[in-house]
């Protein structure tokens, strides 16, 4: 299994987020009291379509498993579909398996067109029986009167120190029990995102396990030699 597969955050706690008051309305989503449309934007990496899809499971519960909460691709979607039927098909069929409200995940939503974004603004007008979780990387490139209709949250990347009980987790997962002040100067001179930082650890697993490697790999056998002590072998 690729290594950020293996280590995908599977809820909100696993997420690292730079504020606090993102993951308490992510929260809240997750539990039901918010149903407003949302948009998280920000950065490439900073786990917003992670966090999408945990909100959309912890609302979803049992549902989830059925496969009617899978996220769409906008640019995917917009190539198969022109209408948004399917998402329409998706709320209905949670709504009849216990949903408190259909949801959906439609990612990258500024890769729409223009029309295609004019029909979702249609379409959520039209229908209340659902609501959508949308990400972004370029807040600009999202129509205005679409944009309106959605709770904008910003998802920044957290600062180094943040990171630390991210690498102490992942480390203990992978069997190298570090502490936080280890983590942090394992985390020195790093920069970027949570993909980024997915590599950062992967290359220090793969380079501890090679050091390990050669301090427990035993020596080549001696060449065995004749036993001549005290006239042994011979007559």
């Amino acid at each position: 299994m690729k290594f950020d597969k293996k280590h995908l955050p599977e809820t909100l706690n696993d997420v690292i987020f730079a504020d606090a008051d993102v993951k308490q309305t992510l929260e809240e989503y997750a539990n039901n009291q918010r149903h407003k449309h949302l948009l998280l934007y920000g950065p490439k990496g900073t786990g917003k379509s992670v966090s999408a899809q945990i909100v959309l499971k912890e609302r979803m519960g049992v549902i989830w498993e059925t496969g009617f909460g899978d996220p769409w691709n906008a640019q995917a979607y917009q190539d198969k579909w022109d209408s948004f039927d399917p998402v329409l098909q998706q709320w209905n069929m949670q709504l009849s398996m216990g949903a408190h409200t259909g949801c959906s995940v439609i990612d990258e939503i500024d890769q729409f067109t223009l029309p295609m974004q004019h029909r979702l603004r249609a379409f959520i007008d039209k229908y209340e029986m659902g609501f959508v979780i949308a990400t972004t990387n370029n807040l600009h490139l999202v129509d205005g009167p679409l944009k309106d209709r959605f709770r904008p949250v910003f998802v920044e990347y957290p600062n180094v120190q943040q990171w630390v009980p991210r690498v102490v987790s992942v480390m203990a997962a992978e069997g190298i029990p570090v502490t936080p002040a280890q983590a942090a100067v394992l985390l020195q001179g790093f920069k970027g995102s949570g993909r980024s930082l997915n590599d950062w650890m992967e290359d220090y697993v793969f380079r501890l396990q090679r050091m390990m490697a050669q301090v427990t790999t035993p020596p080549a056998p001696a060449q065995q030699c004749a036993h001549t002590i005290n006239g042994a072998g011979s007559k």
